[in-house]
């Protein structure tokens, strides 16, 4: 393979470690979780310059690997960008848990060449001979077998290497047809087996080892390409396999809610003085109310949020006459998490679209790359119904790019660096790689009862990450406004303006229209986000976030939809029901008093795309 030195990219935190980091305040109830097998994947490649075959390869074994590690089965780190620092903290961090290393690069019989230098393969060796649970080691590089026997005499059971230089476009088939087999519960034996088959059947050229026994240095002829070798005393590891049980907490220990109100209460404190007090009188010894802390918590969310977590944690009422409830661990809980998970995703997104177009409508030329603008436009045409929360990722990813190219401040401005704690790849990404892969299950309806009930424990603790780095958001109100009369009187100089509108903060008694005086206008039949801290600075949401009876004159309360689609074959707005997302989708086509939301949409695609929505 190609060499490839570069700087250094260590990217991923180990999975045992995230619980331990949101539990560690001496109010939690700790939910012990065995350690979890750790799969480390060391690729040489350049971040600046990089390699699409090594680039594709690390894609595919992550693609292949990476639902089984949202299961908890195993930890997989990622090194993308291999050195030999970043490989000494993967054994320091998860010496004991280690179980498979692969290394993928140019290499020669006595080195991997890494960032900057290259590596002994006696060091290596050394390195991966500390770790006590090692099962293989698989280097898919060049003429990698010289290497081998020193691995073996250092205790590592079994090992795969190559005896000649390999293509790299079968360098990168045989390691995804081995992890493809290993993730399908073969043994190490049988995936390398498949792997050997696979590539003799497509390339009649490929040579390959059988199982070996290697005693001393150069056992073997120099032939053949991969070769499986391990220790007489050690062939049994030929038959280990990936571990295929979920690491659970005992669900009759589990108390729903707690960890969850106990983690946003510290990271809301710092943003919200009656919640701050709240915390620090329970670390003198003081005992909060649950209630307090649920209603503290609830007040100072947006009400898109703020009500489907009053959902979350409101006890069951035996005389509530069939209603549902979710305070009981199963698919309904489940459910009602991820639909928190995606209210907060869909409002993250919404407002960042909201800053895209305050940008474009500021500059006489807006331009934007034809790759990003088509990934733009495939959020509003697409095809699928409701909304999924991935379509809103790669909305956020996207408007990132744009806003970031544009040296333009999001109007929340916390959303740089929540996008930067995102992109390490850290906690916050594998909070929303769990939630994400919990979407695709409830979407496919295969999650067996029981598996619901740990998916609840693990999904309240990914929430409760998620909004451990969202604690910001109280810094923000939502407000919906009907209509805007001008108070303009004889003798009087100033014009100013009475707004019914309707604030969107959680309350007990509901929401209501207040009457408020201002000297500027606001947007007519517009939801808002405002700052708390500067109350006159706000951005409109609209037309991606309406609320439908601030188009009715006689409607008293706010219903809010999100837009979900445009169906361009109908010419079809649709919008779906922000507190009731399975209700019917509110559908907007030619009706009088919405016509202001298909003139907003107009404008909004001629500052983006330069053309209109019709004609994406």
């Amino acid at each position: 393979m190609p060499s490839a030195l570069c700087p250094l990219l260590f990217a991923h935190l180990n999975f045992v470690l995230l619980c331990i980091a949101f539990l560690i305040t001496p109010h939690h109830f700790i939910y012990p979780i065995s350690p979890m097998d750790v799969i480390s994947l060391a690729f040489a490649n350049d971040r600046a310059n990089p390699l699409p075959t090594l680039q594709e390869e690390d894609n595919n074994l992550n693609r292949i690997l990476s639902p089984r590690q949202l299961k908890q089965h195993f930890i997989l780190i990622r090194d993308s960008y291999a050195s030999i620092t970043s490989l000494t903290n993967t054994v320091a961090q998860s010496k004991d848990q280690l179980r498979i290393f692969l290394y993928s690069g140019h290499a020669g019989r006595d080195k991997l060449l890494l960032e900057g230098q290259a590596a002994n393969a006696e060091g290596i060796a050394y390195l991966l001979g500390q770790c006590p649970n090692l099962q293989l080691v698989f280097l898919n590089g060049c003429s990698t077998k010289g290497q081998v026997y020193s691995l073996l005499q250092k205790g590592i059971p079994v090992v795969i290497a190559t005896s000649a230089p390999i293509e790299d476009k079968k360098a990168n088939e045989f390691s995804s047809r081995f992890f493809q087999a290993l993730n399908d519960q073969c043994s190490i034996k049988e995936a390398y087996e498949l792997a050997k088959g696979e590539l003799m059947a497509r390339y009649p050229d490929v040579q390959t080892d059988a199982a070996n026994i290697l005693a001393e240095p150069g056992a073997q002829a120099e032939e053949s390409l991969w070769g499986l070798y391990f220790l007489p005393e050690k062939e049994i590891s030929l038959e280990w396999k990936l571990n295929a049980n979920t690491p659970t907490i005992a669900a009759e220990n589990f108390v729903p809610n707690e960890l969850l109100l106990d983690t946003m209460m510290e990271s809301l404190a710092p943003y919200r003085e009656e919640i701050k007090k709240m915390v620090d009188d329970e670390a003198l010894g003081a005992t909060k109310n649950i209630l307090d802390k649920r209603e503290a918590i609830l007040r100072a969310l947006p009400h898109p949020v703020s009500e489907q977590f009053r959902k979350l944690l409101v006890d069951e009422d035996p005389g509530s006459g069939g209603q549902t409830f979710y305070n009981q661990l199963g698919e309904a809980r489940l459910q009602q998490i991820i639909v928190i998970y995606d209210t907060m995703m869909e409002l993250l997104g919404f407002t960042i679209l909201a800053d895209l177009w305050e940008v474009a409508a500021s500059q006489e030329k807006f331009e934007i790359a034809d790759p990003i603008k088509a990934k733009l436009k495939e959020f509003f045409i697409s095809s699928m119904s409701g909304t999924s929360s991935q379509k809103f990722l790669d909305l956020i990813t996207t408007a990132r790019l744009i806003m970031e190219a544009s040296n333009k401040k999001y109007f929340v401005e916390e959303l740089s660096t929540l996008t930067d704690a995102y992109n390490t790849k850290g906690a916050l990404y594998d909070a929303v790689s769990y939630l994400e892969f919990v979407h695709v299950k409830i979407e496919e309806k295969t999650i067996p009862g029981e598996e619901a009930k740990a998916m609840c424990i693990n999904g309240e603790q990914k929430l409760a990450e998620l909004f451990g780095h969202l604690g910001f958001i109280t810094n923000y109100i939502m407000a919906s406004v009907k209509d805007i009369d001008v108070l303009k009187y004889k003798r009087f100089i100033k014009t100013r303006y009475k707004h019914n509108v309707v604030k969107l903060e959680q309350r007990f008694v509901g929401l209501a229209v207040n009457t408020e005086i201002e000297e500027e206008a606001l947007d007519s039949n517009s939801v808002l986000i405002i700052k708390k801290n500067e109350p006159k600075l706000s951005l409109n949401l609209s037309p991606f976030i309406i609320d439908e009876n601030a188009f009715d004159d006689k409607a008293s309360i706010a219903k809010l939809f999100f837009f979900d689609r445009y169906d361009k074959a109908s010419d079809t707005y649709v919008y779906k029901h922000v507190y009731k997302p399975l209700d019917p989708p509110l559908l907007i086509q030619k009706q009088k008093h919405f016509k202001i939301l298909r003139d907003q949409f107009d404008a909004f695609s001629n500052a983006v795309f330069q053309q209109t929505i019709q004609a994406l």
